[in-house]
């Protein structure tokens, strides 16, 4: 489950920051886009070891759709 992402505005960029829960996990991340797509991130994670790969790459998997639904349609 992915919790609504907060928008802000970085020079000519757009940064969104949200998280994604699953299996009481959880991963916090800070997206930044430029026109192109993911320029960078941060992410934060709280849960065992074993899961945090997975809850990574849903994360990463969200920001993506983020970026096509969102930022390219501003």
């Amino acid at each position: 489950m992915m919790v609504q992402p907060t928008f802000y505005e970085l020079d000519d960029k757009m940064v969104a920051v949200f998280s994604v829960l699953k299996d009481n996990c959880k991963v916090t991340m800070e997206c930044l886009y430029s026109k192109t797509g993911i320029e960078d991130y941060t992410i934060e994670y709280h849960g065992p070891q074993e899961m945090k790969s997975q809850l990574i790459e849903l994360a990463v998997s969200e920001a993506e759709n983020i970026f096509t639904k969102t930022i390219l349609s501003v």
